[in-house]
């Protein structure tokens, strides 16, 4: 049984962190001439929380007549929604993620394992602080802990967990963004990631399966699994949008992100041509986007990656250069539910005998596909598909919450089949992944999500039986 806990703003999907101000039974509250690193940095933490909340009492006052279940967020909007950041233009964001992964039957063995994860960052909008138009920076850290399930209880590789990965604190991103053209133009450039842009379905997003995310079709085949959470890399994006239906990404990184025990921090950073650099572009094609239109939206992208330098390959137990990648993806609502039916007015603002039925955006059922392909002469998944089903709003009262099933499928190339069976395993042609999810929204700021995943015929390691687990998680909200 899985069970997760995760703390994240409505807004930016992460959490603040704090600080301790406390050693011992002191407060550490004056200078001297021997005073530590520290202590230093203990009053500087004190004097910011004081001056943080000096100005948001009166929001305090009102967050208190507010019932605990009733609010947005759960810590009021003493630090986040400050008057004294926000006209500033700053943004803080964060949140804390902790699974209980239980593997009931195959796999490696029985057994359950916990990870964790907390990140936090901060935005600033240039233009309210110093009147740089278009202008933003943002950072964003994590800090991963425990155990991976895939790792000690299944054995495969289209990894349970999204939030899996070497223990340690890292700088994730951090950049600075320049918007142009009324926004037509952005341009992005410093510590970046690709599976926040690139090769992501919106609907995938619901599930807990790294797959979902950030696709085996790239994480297995760009060294290291490329510049993917919570692995940055250095890089520059453009983004232009000429009309609103129509996107184009373009962007660049450090070619090798390193593993994650080598790159502990983030901040190995190596552009040469050795290394070489990934590139990725995507164009989107939208439609019925906007609230005034009555049609079902949806969405196309079509992309690809290029790797250039020299790299590992695994398949022939030496270097190779170049490698490249080429996918599909497609969103589309299927279904949209239709709100309370509410009296219809004339323009004096009277009420006619008819009603008119309002549409909810955001509810009824959705469906997702993603299908690529990358050259099977030089990497490990030559052909990758996946495709779901979400429905938000199926259970009648709980309108908030989505229940969704996803199927992976993950294609061995026959270079990677005659590595492991060199190596004494006994693969299968492919790997597959299934997951049953159901995300309850219990309050604006506690999520629970019930979870059921199975690998089918795992493609690395011989397994007597289909590993089959479980997950009950729950998430927290803060801003």
């Amino acid at each position: 049984m899985l069970i997760q806990a995760q703390i994240h703003p409505v807004s930016g999907d992460r959490l603040l962190g704090g600080c301790n101000f406390i050693d011992g039974a002191r407060t550490v509250v004056g200078f001297h001439h021997a005073m530590g690193v520290r202590n230093i940095v203990r009053l500087g933490c004190l004097a910011l929380a004081v001056f943080l909340m000096m100005p948001s009492i009166r929001a305090e006052d009102e967050n208190a007549t507010v019932p605990l279940l009733e609010r947005d967020q759960i810590l009021g909007e003493w630090v986040t929604g400050n008057p004294l950041l926000t006209d500033r233009g700053v943004t803080l964001f964060g949140g804390y993620l902790a699974e209980v992964w239980g593997n009931t039957s195959g796999g490696i063995k029985a057994g359950a394992v916990y990870t964790g994860l907390l990140d936090f960052g901060a935005e600033l909008d240039l233009e309210k602080a110093v009147g740089w138009h278009g202008a933003s920076v943002s950072t964003i850290w994590q800090w991963l802990s425990g155990r991976d399930a895939s790792e000690d209880l299944v054995g495969n590789f289209l990894t349970i967990s999204n939030a899996a990965g070497f223990d340690t604190l890292r700088m994730m991103e951090m950049w600075f963004q320049q918007n142009l053209a009324d926004d037509a133009v952005s341009i992005r450039l410093g510590q970046l990631t690709a599976d926040s842009e690139f090769l992501i379905s919106d609907y995938g997003g619901l599930f807990l399966n790294s797959t979902f995310g950030w696709a085996a079709l790239a994480n297995m085949n760009i060294p290291s699994g490329g510049a993917a959470s919570p692995m940055g890399a250095p890089g520059v994006r453009v983004a232009v949008t000429p009309v609103e239906w129509f996107t184009f990404l373009s962007a660049v990184f450090q070619g090798n992100v390193f593993a994650q025990d080598v790159n502990r921090h983030g901040f190995r950073w190596r552009l040469d041509a050795q290394q070489g650099f990934t590139f990725f572009n995507e164009a989107q094609i939208g439609w019925n986007q906007r609230e005034e239109e009555t049609g079902l939206p949806g969405q196309f992208k079509a992309g690809a990656w290029f790797q250039t330098g020299q790299y590992a390959d695994v398949l022939a137990g030496s270097t190779a250069a170049g490698n490249s990648g080429y996918y599909f993806i497609i969103d589309q609502m299927l279904v949209r539910e239709s709100a309370e039916v509410v009296p219809g007015q004339n323009s004096s603002g009277k009420n006619f005998k008819e009603s008119v039925s309002v549409a909810k955006p955001d509810q009824g059922l959705g469906w997702f596909s993603r299908m690529g392909f990358a050259p099977s002469d030089r990497n490990f998944v030559d052909y990758y598909f996946d495709a779901g089903f979400t429905y938000k709003g199926l259970v009648p009262g709980r309108d908030d919450d989505t229940v969704g099933v996803a199927f992976g499928y993950a294609q061995l190339s026959s270079g990677a089949q005659g590595g492991i069976a060199s190596d004494g395993g006994t693969p299968a042609g492919a790997e597959m992944a299934l997951e049953v999810t159901y995300q309850a929204a219990i309050t604006p700021f506690f999520i629970m999500q019930p979870d059921v995943h199975t690998s089918l015929i795992p493609a690395v390691r011989p397994i007597c039986k289909t590993p089959l687990s479980l997950a009950a998680a729950r998430r927290w909200f803060f801003d």
